[in-house]
């Protein structure tokens, strides 16, 4: 861990050589420099922490249960000594956590803190974790935890696996021990062989059917076995299969694949489940995504030879109504009720302003239709990126606005509205609540974007409509469920740690938790909040209820 002085010391330096600047007033009115500000932080008195520490040790990788009833962290974790790994990636003791006053305990040593290393059931009964990873062959020993029972023991389920995966429900898990699938119901099994040369492996939603990936060496097949069987045996869909995704409806699995080994382009199946028949929607996908009630599917094929834009058409996922809506596409999406279709087209990649010329900001024009078959409607120029509400009720967006002046313009479509409605300039980070209801906002930033304000805007506002001011001072925030309050933090001048506080949308006021903490902090879906400290004399994992 690094020292707070080491942190610290490059920071203030550029605080330092901004001395002479001038200052806005503070929150009092009164003017201040660069340098009182920093001085007042250095010295200013402590605030009593909401929370406590609930285990001791330099941590980080927070994790949270769906319920909320408990953590998991990396302890002690430092950066494998190996060439050739991920930059990210570290190494280190796996902990589950309590945040509702019970043990803590440690589950395993040379967790890794990537993909394969530990993760969560969905019904938050489950940790499954690879244990003594080994990143040169990407293996690891194999265990599942009770995550509910404080006196159990942990199961190992393989010595060497090289990848795992649950079912939707937490119920069964997958996984690939020396190439070989198993795959029975936690945490007991048992778990007897179905195939051989496997690479990867997902569940159907409802648990039924497991789709695995065969090893390129084997013909990367993907296959379906059918777990309600006495003897399951695999079935083949198609051969060369590079991704596939298996529908959360449960009706259809959609696959791109090879024709032949050595083809550099993709074709684009869709199989129904239940016959294993197939339609081909293309012969050189580059890029698809499907609506998520499984009726539309979108994708785009290779038109100039990059692999960052090219022709995209939209049809249902029979194939049937296919139509080509853009030439250079670059990214696009489905709304969540599936009712609205996003696209970007004549993607291109331009310097930013007052940016270094090689800091490229990619845009596109931005285009909606409603389904099945709207006509496009422009939206903006030079968009650089959108995002639906949950549940579809509008969608937000950026546009780069080059004349009469330069900005950065947030701009706001709810369903039924005519036109776009314009927010607010020069924002800097945007998301909707998870109801769906309100979209937050950061603007007005000072200190490179780490002092903002916190706005909000229904997400079915009218024109004459304003944002609200939430909070001032903020560098983030975490939505709860409910999109009533936020966990906010304000960076401080000295360091690269921060101050949290709830906020509530109801006027209320905001109330601090811990000062000199990391970010991101976790709003736990119990009301509480857990969080990570690395001041040496009170490192460890800490959790604030009763919020």
């Amino acid at each position: 861990m690094r020292s707070f002085m080491n942190r610290s010391g490059v920071i203030v330096a550029g605080l330092l050589a901004l001395a002479g600047c001038k200052e806005k007033k503070n929150a009092n009115g009164e003017p201040t420099s660069v340098i009182k500000r920093v001085e007042a932080e250095r010295v200013a008195k402590r605030l009593p922490s909401l929370g406590q520490r609930v285990l001791e040790g330099d941590a980080q990788d927070l994790r949270a249960a769906p319920d909320g009833t408990f953590v998991t962290v990396l302890v002690d974790a430092i950066k494998p000594t190996i060439a050739g790994v991920p930059p990210p990636m570290k190494q280190g003791a796996l902990w589950q956590v309590s945040t509702n006053g019970g043990k803590s305990r440690k589950l395993g040593n040379g967790v890794i803190n990537m993909p394969g290393g530990s993760l969560i059931t969905a019904d938050s009964r489950w940790v499954l974790f690879s244990a003594a990873y080994d990143p040169q062959q990407a293996t690891g020993e194999l265990y599942v935890q009770d995550a509910k029972d404080p006196d159990a023991e942990r199961v190992r389920l393989s010595v060497r696996a090289s990848y795992f995966v649950p079912s939707d429900d937490g119920a069964q898990v997958a996984f690939v021990e020396r190439g070989v699938l198993r795959a029975g119901r936690l945490p007991d099994g048992p778990f007897p062989e179905l195939a051989g040369d496997v690479s990867n492996a997902e569940f159907s939603s409802d648990g039924r059917y497991l789709y695995f990936r065969r090893k390129f060496a084997a013909a990367g097949g993907l296959y379906q076995l059918d777990l309600s069987a006495a003897k399951p045996e695999p079935r083949r869909l198609i051969d060369q299969v590079t991704d596939y995704t298996v529908l959360r409806t449960g009706r259809h699995v959609v696959t791109s694949a090879r024709a032949a080994p050595s083809s550099p382009t993709l074709q684009l199946h869709v199989f129904d489940v239940a016959t294993l028949k197939s339609v081909k929607l293309s012969d050189d996908a580059t890029r698809y995504r499907i609506s998520r009630d499984g009726k539309f599917i979108a994708w785009r094929d290779s038109a100039s030879g990059t692999a960052d834009r090219g022709v995209l058409t939209l049809a249902a996922l029979d194939g049937s109504g296919a139509r080509e809506l853009g030439r250079t596409v670059n990214n696009f999406d489905f709304s969540d009720d599936g009712r609205r279709f996003v696209y970007r087209d004549n993607y291109q990649e331009l310097a930013r302003m007052g940016r270094d010329p090689g800091d490229l900001e990619r845009v596109g024009d931005l285009y909606v239709l409603e389904l099945p078959d709207g006509a496009p409607k422009l939206l903006a120029r030079q968009s650089p990126n959108f995002t639906f509400a949950p549940g579809g009720s509008a969608l937000a967006f950026t546009a780069r606005i080059e004349r009469p002046e330069f900005t950065r313009r947030l701009l706001l479509y709810p369903v039924g509205a005519t036109e776009p409605i314009a927010l607010r300039d020069w924002l800097y980070e945007y998301q909707f609540a998870p109801t769906g209801e309100t979209l937050f906002f950061r603007s007005d930033c000072t200190r490179e974007h780490r002092s903002c304000e916190l706005n909000s805007i229904s997400a079915t506002m009218a024109p004459e409509d304003k944002p609200k001011k939430e909070a001032e001072a903020t560098y983030g925030f975490r939505l709860s469920a409910d999109g009533k309050r936020a966990l906010v933090a304000s960076a401080h001048l000295t360091d690269l740690t921060y101050d949290i506080a709830l906020q509530p949308f109801d006027g209320g006021e905001r109330k601090l938790i811990d000062q000199y903490v990391e970010w991101p902090a976790l709003l736990l879906s119990t009301g509480g909040v857990a969080y990570l400290v690395k001041e040496k004399q009170r490192a460890g994992v800490y959790v604030a209820n009763g919020l």
